[in-house]
């Protein structure tokens, strides 16, 4: 007797199907792509937000510099005036833009190709003309009196060509008392 030869069971009877797609290897990559993707861009919006505050409180606290300078004028050679403005000034470039104009000398930050990058060239050309007035004063014989009160005038000038006001700022500034 010959013994009962059955068909070869299909496989697919044991399958269970597709496998859902989380256990699929391409979901997982395109989740975490995804995922850093849009950190990335959180975090570029957030330190474009906090880099604008704390260019701000840097206005401000520069502006505030050249205020308690223009105060106690009076007291201050026209040369030690003019090197604080530069300083004031200069201290804000380095904190607000990381340019190292603090570090150097006139002549080395004119002649430096990326001085103020990040600035337009139209606020840059403002601010190396008047870091130039500034190092004239310090030059200046003894006894020779410059426009201090001027040049401190157009250094809060020049900040607000660099850092315009925002319309809420300019309503603050308008309501004030002067």
């Amino acid at each position: 007797m010959t013994p009962d030869i059955h068909d070869i069971t299909s496989p697919e009877e044991f399958l269970l199907g597709q496998p859902p797609l989380w256990q699929s290897p391409w979901f997982w990559v395109l989740m975490i792509t995804g995922i850093l993707l849009m950190g990335f861009v959180i975090h570029r919006l957030t330190k474009k937000k906090t880099n604008q505050k704390k260019r701000r409180q840097l206005l401000e606290t520069a502006i505030e510099a050249l205020s308690a300078l223009k105060a106690e004028i009076d007291s201050l050679k026209p040369q030690t005036s003019a090197v604080r403005i530069s300083l004031i000034m200069r201290q804000y470039l380095e904190a607000a833009f990381e340019d190292p104009a603090l570090f150097e000398t006139d002549e080395e930050l004119t002649l430096r190709p990326h001085a103020l990058a990040q600035l337009q060239h139209d606020c840059r050309t403002a601010v190396i003309d008047h870091l130039h007035k500034l190092t004239q004063l310090k030059y200046v014989e003894a006894g020779q009196q410059g426009p201090i009160l001027e040049l401190i005038d157009q250094a809060i000038e020049v900040l607000h060509i660099i850092e315009p006001a925002t319309p809420d700022q300019k309503s603050v500034d308008q309501k004030a008392p002067e």
